[in-house]
């Protein structure tokens, strides 16, 4: 079976890749990310702290320090989409000839010839409750709106945004001391896990059962600064980084003790 992956190429997107390879040996995986760079990402101080940590820091620095990344190609590697056009990045991915789709993370919209152009479907890992928060930032609206309990939903995609019926949604219980990146981490271990068991029942012959979405739902855009203000928790924090990046980035063996001596 042939699986396209599609991610984003940042720390988040990473942390995908690793649960989805060690979850899917049984297909051919490729990798696909997007790199897109929406405007608000350097206008706006917040989040361009965000893009500075998950890509510039974790990608663009130390990933290209590391020399392996056992199941998965090192994200230099993975073929960068920059569109979804007939003739560009639709054609990229095609070409691949996937059996199914998993998109966790990722920054283009399929089209409705690449989703007809896949026999077993797209299956998109959304890190928000559906259909009450579709579209962007979904676990900043979550936290600002005090949710007790924060859903990453997976659900197959169709022409729609965020509307495909539900295969299965993740929750993870909000926690006032942790960051915005720490719930964000949490949110996609849980769902690309949910995504990778529907996977291997495609795998098998089988269809996993989907639930269409109720009526309603709303669609969220990027926050404004006077919404990242009221946040009621970091955007991030060093401990909540230094955990997502040892997760993204987990040590190959056993690290040696360091002996530390006194100069003479």
């Amino acid at each position: 079976m042939r699986i396209a992956l599609c991610v984003k190429k940042d720390i988040h997107g990473l942390l995908a890749a690793r649960i989805l390879a060690e979850r899917l040996q049984f297909a051919d995986l490729r990798f696909f990310c997007s790199v897109k760079t929406r405007d608000a990402e350097n206008a706006v101080p917040a989040l361009k702290i965000m893009k500075l940590l998950e890509r510039d820091v974790a990608i663009d620095t130390f990933a290209t320090l590391e020399t392996g990344f056992g199941q998965v190609p090192h994200p230099d590697e993975w073929t960068p989409l920059l569109d979804l056009k007939a003739d560009g990045g639709a054609r990229q991915l095609l070409d691949f000839r996937p059996d199914l789709v998993i998109s966790a993370r990722f920054s283009l919209i399929f089209p409705q010839r690449v989703i007809d152009a896949v026999p077993r479907g797209i299956i998109n890992v959304h890190p928000g409750a559906l259909p009450g928060y579709r579209g962007l930032f979904a676990p900043f609206w979550q936290i600002l709106k005090r949710e007790p309990v924060l859903g990453c939903t997976v659900h197959m995609v169709d022409r729609g945004i965020d509307t495909g019926p539900i295969l299965g949604i993740a929750r993870v219980p909000f926690d006032p001391s942790r960051s915005l990146m720490a719930h964000t981490a949490a949110l996609y271990r849980g769902g690309v896990t949910i995504a990778a068991e529907a996977a291997a029942t495609i795998a098998r012959g089988g269809t996993p059962a989907g639930t269409r979405q109720p009526e309603g739902g709303h669609y969220y855009r990027f926050p404004a600064p006077e919404d990242l203000a009221a946040l009621p928790v970091p955007i991030v924090n060093a401990q909540d980084f230094a955990e997502v990046l040892s997760a993204a980035f987990p040590p190959r063996e056993p690290a040696a003790a360091v002996r530390w001596s006194a100069a003479a």
